[in-house]
């Protein structure tokens, strides 16, 4: 998830002290594949540099059979690659986001290798049932988003956007037993994407809510709203949070949260050296895979019936 230059003193020596502590890389990708799980993953991924956790997750794809493609693109001197792979033949497109790049000073656990391992699992799912019916399914992993959305807005350049339906973007998906859709801006109430995954949160009994624009926060999602497609993002966390979550967005420079102790839970270690795989939760992974396949299936559904 990228911040937004606006920020308090608080916050930026909060940032300044995750950057001084030395980040523990994780174990290698034996680890993952001896036991494939979205935790293993995580744990794989977290503390390594953009470009090794962009080869980790070729390795876990490839490692799941799953078929993918790489997309390099340069901005401003420096390389990137975004990667994505493909369920179903049909158009139009459904999108599912989950940026493998991780900001500065974090390990990068739950921003943003926990959404990258729930999609890799979702993916595995989705292959494994029954076939997509009106719709294609494209998982897109965006390199750079912590720089600026820079991934998403060149894989747009490269890749054009003329048959997607709908983009979800998912940021923060290791933490909770509920999720929050969010960037739902007007007129995105009642888009394909929105009841999809309301529909989703239902249907595996998962409590979720709608929060309108985030001034201080975005991702991937943002730059295809920009092209006009309907498009949110989608964070886990603890139902418990929900109210001080709400506060926290909507007065993000209130004094109160230069302490940590007093945010919500999900950004008590955001983008600082706690984002380690220990303060994730297995089960919220393996939750939020559930909810990637049923939107997926829930949209497929709609889709049908326009």
């Amino acid at each position: 998830m990228r911040k937004f230059s606006a920020i308090c003193m608080g916050m930026v020596m909060a940032g300044l002290a995750g950057c001084a502590t030395p980040i523990e890389k994780g174990p290698d990708i034996g680890h993952y594949l001896a036991a494939p799980s979205p935790y293993h993953l995580v744990e794989v991924m977290s503390g390594k540099e953009n470009r090794e956790r962009r080869d980790i997750l070729e390795q876990a794809l490839t490692a799941s059979g799953i078929s993918y493609r790489s997309d390099p693109f340069v901005h401003e001197g420096r390389e990137g690659t975004n990667i994505f792979a493909d369920l179903g033949t049909k158009s139009p497109t459904l999108i599912i986001a989950a940026h493998f790049d991780r900001t500065m000073g974090s390990p990068g656990a739950n921003d943003n290798a926990s959404c990258v391992a729930a999609a890799v699992s979702a993916y595995e799912m989705l292959a494994g049932g029954d076939p997509l019916q009106h719709i294609k399914l494209r998982f897109l992993f965006p390199d750079m988003e912590e720089l600026g959305l820079i991934g998403s807005r060149n894989y747009i350049k490269n890749q054009g956007v003329d048959d997607v339906i709908g983009v979800i973007s998912f940021e923060m998906c290791g933490i909770g037993d509920a999720f929050g859709i969010w960037d739902v801006r007007d007129g995105l109430a009642a888009s394909l994407p929105v009841r999809a995954l309301q529909a989703a949160g239902d249907a595996n009994n998962v409590y979720n809510a709608t929060h309108g624009p985030v001034p201080r926060y975005s991702s991937d999602h943002h730059v295809f709203f920009l092209e006009g497609i309907p498009a949110v993002g989608v964070t886990m966390l603890p139902k418990t949070d929900e109210t001080v979550l709400r506060d926290y967005i909507e007065n993000p420079n209130a004094f109160k949260w230069i302490s940590t102790s007093n945010r919500p839970t999900i950004f008590q270690t955001y983008h600082t050296a706690e984002d380690t795989p220990a303060t994730l939760n297995p089960e919220t992974l393996e939750m939020t895979a559930r909810i990637i396949v049923s939107t997926a299936q829930e949209l497929d559904r709609l889709a049908g019936e326009e």
